[in-house]
């Protein structure tokens, strides 16, 4: 796991536990409630258990522990996909007929229609992501343009996290992270749904899963969905630091074909659409800006960090400069 993305991990401890107890009935029935009933047996050391919980959007993060080595059987998760990766100690995680060895290095998705046991050693504590299932299904419809005629969505349950793939996936869960502060307040939801749709879109499109042939190999709108995804993405991230790279990992394009991609519909590079969209929220924001804000602050929140390239590309798009938009 990337060390920035711990850094966002650790802000979850700020808010206080669901539960925590040295009680294995009561673990056993919290965190029951908190995902689904199971059978929960303990293997040894000392039962220190602790849930966290964040909503975001219709996505819920969790950080587990047991404190002692835990055997779980799970059975079908039927409701939700879940993924999870240790930030301490280790996990066999055995879902369907595949096992996975999780560690801070590899984590599992786990399909909803698939059975699910595990065994977590000692002292270890995951990050879990719950993600409802209809999510899924729908936005996968919607990218195939009709029904799932492959049965449900099972997807390989092994996700390594030091890959391109995996550092992109990284990404989308601290865009999503970075925003917990604020993400109950109206003017937040837009994006917080936007990311959303990003992560799940990237999770069809990049983990292996029944319908990867279809959605990448048959369907002659694959450009136009990688596309789509990619301004998903960077609407998403917009206001943070964006590489041509991040862009084209998390579309799932190479680098050349999202750049072509951009040239045919846009007329301009994927960075350039980055640039105008940037601008665009820079204008609206001195537009509707409170008295006494500077041309600075705005600039700079909204991601244009070099203030003279600012002032000419503005003055060049709308025909005046950020300060007469400012002081109308």
């Amino acid at each position: 796991m990337e060390t920035w993305l711990k850094g966002e991990v650790q802000n979850l401890y700020d808010k206080a536990p669901l539960f925590a107890s040295s009680d294995p009935h009561e673990t056993r029935a919290q965190t029951g409630h908190a995902f689904k009933e199971h059978e929960l047996r303990w293997n040894g050391g000392k039962v220190d258990a602790a849930l966290h919980r964040t909503d975001l959007g219709a996505l819920s993060f969790f950080i587990l522990r047991y404190g002692a080595a835990v055997h779980i059987e799970a059975g079908r998760l039927n409701g939700f996909m879940l993924f999870q990766v240790p930030l301490s100690g280790s996990a066999q995680i055995r879902v369907g007929g595949h096992s996975v060895a999780a560690s801070p290095q590899t984590g599992a998705l786990v399909s909803p229609t698939l059975p699910l046991q595990l065994d977590w050693s000692e002292g270890c504590e995951q990050l879990l992501l719950k993600i409802p299932r209809e999510r899924v299904e729908e936005t996968c419809r919607d990218l195939l343009g009709g029904e799932l005629k492959n049965g449900s969505i099972e997807f390989a349950p092994e996700m390594p996290m030091d890959c391109a793939m995996g550092r992109a996936w990284q990404h989308h869960l601290g865009g999503l992270l970075a925003n917990r502060g604020f993400a109950t307040e109206p003017h937040a939801r837009p994006m917080i749904r936007a990311q959303e749709q990003t992560l799940i879109h990237h999770l069809l499109l990049r983990q292996p899963s029944n319908y990867s042939e279809r959605l990448w190999r048959q369907s002659p709108a694959a450009p136009q969905r990688k596309l789509r995804v990619a301004e998903e993405f960077i609407r998403a991230h917009l206001f943070e630091p964006l590489s041509l790279e991040q862009i084209a990992a998390a579309s799932g394009a190479s680098l050349r074909s999202l750049c072509e991609a951009f040239r045919v519909h846009y007329d301009c590079s994927p960075m350039g659409y980055v640039r105008e969209k940037r601008l665009d929220a820079a204008r609206g924001a001195l537009q509707t800006a409170a008295p006494g804000a500077q041309v600075t602050d705005i600039a700079l929140a909204c991601g244009l960090s070099h203030l003279g390239r600012f002032a000419a590309s503005y003055r060049a798009r709308y025909g005046e400069t950020p300060l007469q938009t400012l002081k109308r």
